[in-house]
């Protein structure tokens, strides 16, 4: 897969506004997805629905503890995430 088709697939995981409103979550910490359905008042079948999207393309990780499963972001994946974007912007030759 080229750079640039890996980048539209990345811009396409954040063109869900929920899916955005999720890793600034997680940002803040890990949530489980009863915190993650109350701060973004939607269902809980959809916000498994946008983080089961970002698990799968690496976005963010999971762990399960007694009951709940915690969500937090791929700090890794995240960085490679801002690199590509920031590359994008930048002033190319012209």
């Amino acid at each position: 897969m080229t750079d640039a088709k890996k980048l539209a697939e990345t811009f396409k995981l954040f063109s869900a506004e929920a899916r955005v409103r999720i890793v600034q979550a997680l940002k803040r910490r890990e949530m489980c997805v009863i915190e993650l359905t109350s701060q973004l008042g939607i269902t809980q079948e959809a916000t498994s629905q946008h983080l089961r999207v970002l698990r799968d393309a690496g976005i963010v990780g999971c762990i399960k503890r007694s009951l709940h499963v915690y969500y937090s972001l791929d700090k890794q994946n995240m960085a490679l995430v801002h690199k590509a974007v920031s590359t994008l912007c930048e002033p190319g030759d012209a």
